[in-house]
């Protein structure tokens, strides 16, 4: 009997992690990190690189 608990809440807890809204919330927290951390990376070539795009994508005047 404790194993069909098991599974029961093992697949409860694979469909809330699993479900579309949890999905696109992670991958937009996610996206965002990286975004975030390319953007204000002291790492020159990841700054250099993220820097350039930002000015040829977005047309911002440099400084």
């Amino acid at each position: 009997m404790t194993t069909f608990s098991h599974i029961s809440v093992f697949q409860k807890t694979a469909g809330i992690t699993l479900s579309k809204p949890m999905q696109v919330t992670l991958y937009m927290l996610l996206s965002s990190l990286v975004i975030w951390t390319v953007l204000f990376s002291t790492y020159p070539a990841a700054h250099n690189t993220a820097h350039s795009a930002r000015h040829h994508t977005l047309g911002v005047p440099c400084h």
